[in-house]
């Protein structure tokens, strides 16, 4: 009887922690590289002309994702919400758009995960540029192994 009072609280204990784990999709994650050749804002992040490498996670429990970027003495952390399934092709986008002669990334378009995130301008960045009315757009391409 002793016996079984211990197996239960093993038992328990076991359950607790299985139901902590994360899932098994946490492991993926999309990555790429690029190569830029204009500057550009990527948040307040000033990005020089060059290679970059990104990556983020796909965690499926999260609402906030984290995409790292490394590249030209950048390591920079972008937050973006959980994406937008869109009507995308399978090649993976990031767009720039021209506001008033200054790039910023506006969005990513991950085409080998279908899903599409959009970027706002920095506060800084705005203050550096007026007010455009018809801004341009520049699509760079990111070279993808897919989703890991």
């Amino acid at each position: 009887m002793k016996y079984a009072k211990y197996g239960m609280m093993v038992l328990m204990l076991a359950l607790v922690i299985g139901a902590g784990a994360p899932p098994a999709a946490a492991q993926e994650a999309f990555k790429g590289t690029f190569n830029l050749s204009t500057e550009a804002y990527w948040g307040p992040n000033l990005l020089q002309p060059g290679q970059y490498s990104i990556w983020m996670s796909l965690d499926q429990t999260q609402f906030v994702r984290v995409i790292r970027l490394t590249g030209d003495g950048v390591q920079a952390t972008i937050l973006t919400g959980p994406g937008t399934p869109e009507d995308i092709s399978k090649h993976s986008t990031l767009q720039l758009e021209q506001i008033n002669g200054v790039n910023v990334v506006r969005h990513l378009d991950a085409g080998i995960i279908g899903k599409s995130y959009g970027f706002t301008v920095s506060k800084n960045v705005r203050m550096k540029v007026e007010r455009a009315s018809a801004p341009s757009q520049i699509t760079v391409p990111i070279a993808t192994g897919g989703a890991y």
